[in-house]
């Protein structure tokens, strides 16, 4: 009951940050690089998690498995690329929108890797939450622009999340995530430094000087980062996937119209219909 809610919430809070880095990423004087995006988003991200962690008692780690952290890290990153690429390429709107068919690979993944089935209700909400988001964006969808990316962050995400909610079975879930932000931290701050140049007379990275409204990002994502993960800590992947992209994609169309001036807002509004039955059967189911 609680996970539907919670993702739901979370979603919304999360594209206030996704606003701000397409604006920072698409800025015409110095715009942030995606790593530079990613990496801020992350290191805020983590901040409650790793507090939560440092004071919380009876942690565990399952050593002989540790090696899953291998292809989990690797999967984060491809994510991070392709998320971030299509963030920036996209409208707001349809970006959230191509988001939503990585509840199908989720349910497929999660089904055939931990054996996860669903009652008939929970996929009964699903199912409303994605035709009435398909049906709505049905116009256009060829000319979406960055949809490779995104059917690739769609797939990978699946496998993704199948392999966090693998790995909360044997893990203490926030141990869990904080030993894999510490990772990709690490490897963003990394690839910010490879592509940062320095230009005469500047010392300072024009991703510090110029894009000063990524900070505001920290706030936002430190609680969207805890509450996204307790939401997937207590439900199903599924589940969690399903209302966090269903309360994507309604925030997503407003602050894509009131901020980007997208077309198509009237029309776009129809999901919540759709959007608040599906999400009451996951709650009720």
């Amino acid at each position: 009951m609680l996970t539907p809610i919670i993702a739901t919430a979370s979603s919304f809070i999360d594209q206030l940050g996704s606003t701000i880095i397409k604006k920072s990423e698409n800025k015409a004087e110095h715009p942030a690089t995606i790593w530079e995006s990613a990496l801020i988003s992350m290191a805020s991200g983590s901040i409650i998690i790793f507090g939560y962690v440092l004071f919380k008692s009876n942690l565990y780690l399952d050593a002989d498995r540790t090696w899953v952290f291998i292809p989990r890290i690797g999967l984060e990153i491809l994510q991070i690329y392709v998320t971030f690429t299509a963030l920036k390429i996209s409208e707001l709107s349809s970006y959230n929108f191509l988001r939503v068919f990585s509840i199908v690979f989720v349910i497929i993944f999660e089904i055939l890797f931990l054996g996860t089935v669903l009652t008939p209700l929970k996929y009964l909400g699903i199912l409303i939450v994605f035709v009435s988001i398909l049906t709505v964006f049905r116009h256009g969808v060829k000319n979406i622009a960055g949809w490779g990316f995104l059917l690739v962050s769609a797939i990978n995400g699946g496998l993704l999340m199948a392999l966090t909610k693998y790995q909360f079975s044997f893990n203490d879930a926030y141990l869990n995530e904080a030993i894999v932000r510490i990772f990709l931290i690490v490897i963003l701050a990394v690839a910010v430094r490879f592509n940062f140049k320095k230009t005469p007379g500047n010392r300072a990275s024009p991703f510090l000087e110029n894009n000063k409204s990524l900070l505001s990002l920290i706030p936002i994502r430190a609680v969207v980062g805890i509450l996204n993960l307790a939401a997937l800590n207590l439900g199903a992947a599924a589940v969690y996937t399903t209302a966090d992209r269903a309360g994507s994609v309604l925030s997503g169309v407003i602050l894509g119209h009131s901020m980007f001036n997208e077309k198509s807002f009237v029309e776009k509004l129809f999901i919540a219909l759709g959007i608040i039955a599906g999400l009451a059967l996951l709650i009720l189911g």
